[in-house]
């Protein structure tokens, strides 16, 4: 205890009396009152104390026992007359053990019951300088509690321990100094609470409080870890330990601007919370955070152009933020589109994201009507109603795409879809739909399933069958494929592609199958005779042959998948 006994002899000072004040309400007549009846007690027994130190000691805690045990409707004060006569007897214990001859034991016995007597009362400072005497005799604090000879058992289990009476007299002392604004003092007293209990939570969180209210914050960061340690659910050491090192990695005054930002942002007052956290990013451009809330706060204020170069910050300090980065992007739209159909595209998305598509497809089309040039919009809108089955807005809507984008085919092929809903009905549409989704994504058993329940719906959709027929030609169902395409010719006289591969596929399933009887071979025209001999022209080069049209993109063709916008990460929430 030798480090907290020197911090005490040298802090101690006035401390004494002040917290002497503090937690003692007691009137100077009182003060007086005592203490002259504790020295005339002391005069008048010296002599018979030297021989009978244990009678002392036993009426001593005869008077304890009876103060414990009244019941005075409130807190005990040292003015109280049962309390004041226990502390007079406990004084007049200890001049009795110090005046008796080899009564070590005894008078160490008598500072500990007087040190629980003033501790039970409240009156800290002389408690603790008793439990002082009591070490430097060579008694040892322990946990275990020691009631007074005579106290009824059910008050001694509530009686408390040695070391309890110790460090709540070293907080009270410690707290009444802080206060004072004598640090050096409490910091004493908190350093000697340690030694008795190394792990007592007080004691660190106010050294640890210190520390970093002086600045210094790497003793601060060590002692609000060592609180976290002890008390992991401590939610405030938590905090200041990350505001420590905050501080320790930026600076004061980085730290103290991004902290005033936080609450500024917290009660709403965003103009307020953009000024502290530029500031704090002006203060140390190290300080990512600081550059996130600064573009969340310009962002939420609608100021994009702001907002953007404090996006572009956030990310070069973590090019792996995706927040930051999908941040960035809806900040870039809004200073294409404008905020307002920005904000509205964005929020579509979030909806479609989780599924209410009734929600986007009002969003999608909210933001064409704020600025109709944004054809992202447009695709949005498009596709939400196609999937809500309302192909005839649908319809509408990917015309739009097309008026601004004439070279989207992925357009031109979902308008060609939303065009066979109308004309073969939502049910055989949304079939046919699945059914390319699948086909694309290389489901060969769900595309399957999506053309047969889109014929079957609607059994003269030609398109619908060239698709079954095509997947069926892919797999090597050869004889499938050729009734799907024999159907598809049915319904589309005249179509190319449709008779080629119907064609094809019997071929192929014929070869693969030799019991079914070839086509008979078409007869060979007669051949023309011979013009007579003339004298022949020079030859002529022939023509380069014009190369192929390129098929169109629809259900007939492989279109060109291309992808959709994606989601935002996370959805649109804060970073």
């Amino acid at each position: 205890m030798a480090h907290g006994a020197l911090a005490l002899r040298a802090a101690q000072g006035g401390a004494e009396q002040l917290a002497k004040g503090r937690a003692r309400p007691a009137t100077r007549t009182g003060v007086a009152r005592r203490a002259l009846a504790a020295l005339s007690l002391a005069l008048l027994l010296t002599p018979l104390a030297a021989a009978q130190p244990g009678s002392a000691l036993a009426e001593a805690q005869a008077a304890f026992v009876t103060a414990l045990t009244t019941d005075l409707g409130r807190t005990a004060t040292p003015d109280d007359a049962v309390w004041s006569e226990a502390i007079e007897a406990a004084e007049a214990a200890v001049q009795a053990s110090a005046a008796a001859a080899d009564a070590a034991s005894a008078l160490r016995e008598a500072h500990a019951l007087a040190a629980r007597v003033y501790g039970s009362v409240g009156w800290h400072s002389r408690s603790f300088s008793h439990w002082q005497a009591f070490v430097e005799a060579g008694g040892e604090v322990t946990d275990a509690p020691a009631p007074p000879a005579g106290l009824p058992s059910a008050a001694a289990e509530r009686f408390p321990t040695d070391i309890q009476f110790v460090t709540t007299a070293l907080n009270q002392l410690a707290f009444a100094r802080y206060e004072a604004q004598d640090l050096n003092a409490a910091r004493g007293y908190y350093l000697t609470l340690l030694e008795f209990e190394p792990d007592n939570p007080e004691a660190l969180r106010w050294l640890a409080r210190m520390a970093f209210e002086e600045g210094d914050t790497a003793n601060a960061i060590q002692i609000w870890g060592r609180l976290v340690q002890v008390a992991p659910d401590d939610e405030g050491a938590r905090f200041f330990l990350e505001l420590s090192r905050e501080r320790e990695e930026f600076g004061a005054a980085a730290s103290e601007a991004y902290r005033a930002g936080i609450r500024a942002y917290e009660a709403m007052y965003l103009l307020d919370a953009l000024a502290h956290f530029e500031a704090a990013y002006a203060a140390n451009p190290r300080f990512a955070e600081a550059a996130v809330w600064a573009a969340r706060s310009a962002f939420e204020l609608g100021r994009p152009e702001v907002a953007e170069p404090y996006w572009l910050a956030a990310l070069e300090a973590d090019p792996t933020d995706e927040r930051a980065a999908w941040f960035l992007e809806v900040t870039r739209a809004q200073l294409n589109w404008g905020v307002e159909a920005a904000n509205d595209f964005y929020a579509g998305q979030s909806a479609y994201a989780t599924g209410d598509l009734e929600a986007a497809e009002a969003l999608f089309i909210s933001a064409t009507e704020r600025n109709p040039d944004y054809l992202d919009a447009w695709v949005w809108a498009a596709r939400t109603s196609q999937e809500l089955g309302r192909a005839e807005a649908a319809t509408e809507l990917w015309q739009e795409v097309i008026a601004r984008d004439p070279t989207d085919d992925r357009a031109r092929y979902f308008l060609q879809v939303a065009r066979q809903q109308l004309a073969f009905g939502p049910e055989a549409g949304d079939a046919f739909l699945r059914g390319m989704d699948a086909y694309q994504a290389g489901d060969v058993e769900g595309a399957r399933s999506g053309f047969t329940a889109a014929v079957e719906a609607a059994p003269t959709f030609a398109a619908a069958w060239s698709q079954l027929g095509r997947l069926e030609f892919q797999v090597g169902d050869f004889a499938a494929a050729a009734a799907a395409y024999g159907r598809a010719l049915e319904l589309e006289p005249g179509n190319d592609e449709y008779e080629f591969f119907a064609a094809e596929a019997r071929r192929l399933s014929s070869a693969a199958d030799p019991t079914e009887p070839e086509a008979e071979p078409e007869p060979e025209p007669e051949p023309e005779p011979e013009p007579e001999p003339e004298t022949q022209p020079e030859p002529v080069p022939d023509p380069e042959p014009e190369p192929e049209p390129e098929p169109e993109q629809g259900p007939g063709a492989d279109p060109e998948v291309v992808p959709l916008p994606p989601a935002p990460p996370g959805g649109a929430s804060a970073p």
